[in-house]
């Protein structure tokens, strides 16, 4: 039986979700590995992440894949769940029917894996913030005076330039590492590889073309 396949998207924002914001790369990344599938339906939703359970979109799309036996797809595993046990329960809900553009072979072990060590990285870098700032008050009596562009807020927007583009290269690589993949299982040369990615769109983190040995280098690293 050929399976049948549920879109589920989400932004965080209002404004997000108004603007494309975020959207048009996650359907960017459906589009690329779901092309020429059969996909029943897609739901969007415009939602903090936080709860799984009071997203009225998501319900839709759980309730219809149960009823069609569909897996569900996201192009990011964290548009679905920052959480590990929400992420687990929709997992069994679905009896395994979840797919990710960013987790090729997702599985329970991968998902588990996947989402608690994203989990336990924020909670390490606000234990690692929140020493440091202890820490500094202890020796100074009070924490640095902030420049003009922390003033300004310029700083944190800059800040928040710079995280989003390396967060967007990771996404990218893993995504080209998928599909490099894929082609290598289905007998293609590092050549003709690298060519199939650049027509798709996807770009080295420096913004370049990737040739041969950029692929295979990605290939081993992944």
């Amino acid at each position: 039986m050929v399976p049948q396949y549920v879109i589920y998207y989400r932004v965080s924002t209002k404004r997000q979700g108004d603007s494309g914001l975020g959207l048009q790369a996650q359907r960017a990344y459906i589009d690329h590995f779901y092309q020429g599938k059969p996909i029943l339906a897609e739901f969007t939703e415009v939602q903090s992440g936080k709860d799984v359970f009071n997203r009225p979109e998501l319900k839709k799309a759980l309730t219809l894949c149960q009823e069609r036996k569909a897996v569900l797809v996201v192009a990011k595993i964290d548009r679905l769940s920052r959480n590990t046990e929400q992420a687990l329960t929709i997992y069994r809900e679905l009896e395994g029917r979840l797919e990710s553009c960013d987790i090729p072979n997702l599985d329970k072990f991968t998902l588990t894996l996947f989402i608690a060590i994203a989990d336990r990285e924020r909670e390490l870098i606000s234990i690692r913030t929140k020493g440091a700032l202890i820490q500094k008050v202890k020796q100074s009596g009070q924490w640095r005076k902030g420049s003009e562009a922390f003033a300004t807020g310029e700083a944190a927007r800059l800040g928040h330039v710079i995280i989003k583009a390396r967060a967007a290269d990771n996404v990218n690589s893993r995504l080209a590492g998928a599909m490099i993949t894929k082609l290598v299982n289905e007998g293609y040369n590092w050549s003709e590889i690298a060519r199939q990615l650049n027509q798709a769109g996807f770009r080295t983190p420096r913004g370049k073309a990737y040739q041969a040995v950029q692929v295979q280098r990605l290939h081993q690293r992944g």
